[in-house]
């Protein structure tokens, strides 16, 4: 392997870590698109010999998927925790720290390569136009399977840029055969531009390819099966159950060109029109922006859509941008104030951003107060609501439960108790449309709140962040009978 990949971090490049480690804090829980991973980790940690208790076999989801990520983080992860005796939810953050280093690594491994083609300037130029966009920066700790892939498109690339095909067969592989198989949109036409070019001809890649591949597949598959305890392959599933039945619909839908008017505006603010401009000044920027238009133009086709499925174009695209920076960098002293300006906006938007996400996890938060109604040491029953359950609730947070035998709280997330059920519980997640269900036999202890846009005022600071109810916590007036309900 080349000297490209280097696990050392610039001082920079710290500060990015630093950002992504403030984010972490600042909106600690996690949502139900992260949960399988986030289950997966702490299962790794804290449950090592009792398959039959992991979390995928009560809950196994709409289609399986990979281990492959969970297990990169909670090996480090688990050794740390098991070294400090650490609190679960101490475990969770640096598990989410773990993952956000391996992003801040990949990204550092990929500007170092744009650096060989750019130079100095735009390479730094990039790093801090990444810095001041939020949603690369959130999502780098997440324990999302795009995550995972943007890790390995990132190192990819750096290979790609520096024309490695052996080892840029690797890190595309594990990303589309593993983690996300869309990145084959993206990856297959940087391929295609040096076929076109005659830099590469594709007998070079055949073999490779297909002995890379396999070995992939075998060894991936073998951990997923183990896992799932029958013979699967989690990423083909998901192509044919997400693509193929276009099941993926099942979650909304929005218009064709979404993804340009509103996801990708936000993800990079400023740096889009850049960008635009960068590929109209010089040509080599093109190789970096035509394939990451041509994947989310593609990938617009599917009717179902989040900006995360496409944030692997922004760090292409901002290469572009920060080529422009570059160049209006050395312009004199009014462009260095457009710049400096243009980067208190991004701060501005990033502050609105991170304040509605803080917002966004009302379930976590529930999950911790509720902690404080009952003794770890008196056997307590947790009913958590579905919307709890989607937003902040993990096992993580499951401070009193003891995985086998002695296990004084009964956690239970099961969507399809009836009302005369859950009334036994001794303390409830509910939606306040739930409530009402239960006012004669529980008392409503503390109420949580959810983002709902935002307010402009004419008064400092001018913008407020709106909330509205979404969780009560409430608690047992009288517990006719003990209910006990299988849930993990």
């Amino acid at each position: 392997m080349s000297d490209v990949i280097k696990f050392k971090l610039r001082k920079d490049e710290l500060v990015m870590l630093a950002l992504v480690y403030l984010y972490l804090m600042i909106c600690p829980f996690n949502k139900v698109e992260e949960s399988f991973n986030t289950q997966a980790i702490h299962d790794m940690i804290y449950n090592t010999k009792y398959l039959y208790y992991y979390d995928h076999i009560s809950f196994p989801g709409s289609v399986p998927r990979t281990f492959v990520g969970a297990l990169t983080v909670a090996l480090p992860t688990g050794a740390v925790s098991y070294l400090s005796q650490c609190p679960k939810a101490i475990t969770y953050s640096l598990a989410r720290m773990v993952l956000g280093l391996y992003v801040v690594w990949s990204f550092s491994t990929f500007r170092r390569a744009v650096k060989k083609i750019f130079g100095g300037t735009t390479a730094s130029c990039l790093m801090w136009i990444t810095c001041s966009q939020f949603h690369f920066m959130f999502y780098a700790s997440r324990t999302l399977p795009n995550t995972f892939g943007m890790c390995c498109l990132l190192l990819s690339t750096a290979y790609w840029i520096n024309k490695e095909w052996e080892s840029f067969l690797w890190w595309a592989g594990l990303g589309v055969l593993v983690f996300r198989s869309e990145l084959v949109i993206l990856l297959g036409p940087m391929l295609l531009l040096e076929m076109v070019s005659g830099k590469l001809k594709i007998n070079e890649l055949i073999t490779p390819g297909l002995q890379t591949a396999a070995l992939i597949l075998v060894a991936c598959c073998s951990v997923d099966s183990y896992l799932w305890r029958y013979t699967v392959w989690p990423e083909a599933m998901v192509l044919y159950y997400n693509t193929w039945l276009n099941k993926s619909s099942d979650w909304g839908t929005l218009p064709l060109l979404w993804y340009f008017y509103s996801a990708l505006p936000r993800a990079m603010l400023l740096a889009l029109p850049l960008s635009v401009v960068g590929c109209l000044t010089d040509r080599r920027v093109m190789n970096f922006a035509a394939p990451a238009l041509l994947f989310v133009a593609l990938y617009s086709l599917l009717p179902h859509k989040e900006l995360r499925f496409v944030l692997y174009a922004v760090p292409l695209l901002n290469v572009a941008a920060a080529y422009t920076l570059s160049q209006l960098w050395s312009k004199g002293q009014l462009a260095k104030l457009v710049v400096v300006g243009g980067f208190a906006g991004h701060l501005l938007c990033c502050g609105l951003f991170l304040s509605a996400s803080h917002h966004n996890y009302p379930g976590g938060y529930a999950l911790q107060a509720l902690h404080n109604q009952a003794p770890c040491s008196q056997n307590t029953t947790v009913y958590i609501g579905n919307f709890a359950a989607q937003n902040g609730v993990s096992r993580f947070g499951e401070k009193c439960e003891s995985l086998y035998g002695d296990r004084r709280w009964n956690y239970v997330k099961t969507e399809t108790l009836d009302v005369e059920t859950i009334r036994n519980f001794n303390i409830l997640l509910v939606e306040p449309k739930e409530a009402h269900h239960y006012q004669f036999t529980h008392s409503v202890v503390e109420k949580f709140h959810v983002y709902a846009g935002l307010q402009f005022t004419k008064d400092p600071p001018f913008v407020l962040t709106k909330k509205k109810e979404a969780i009560y916590l409430m608690k047992s007036k009288k517990i006719k009978k003990k209910v006990y309900v299988k849930d993990s």
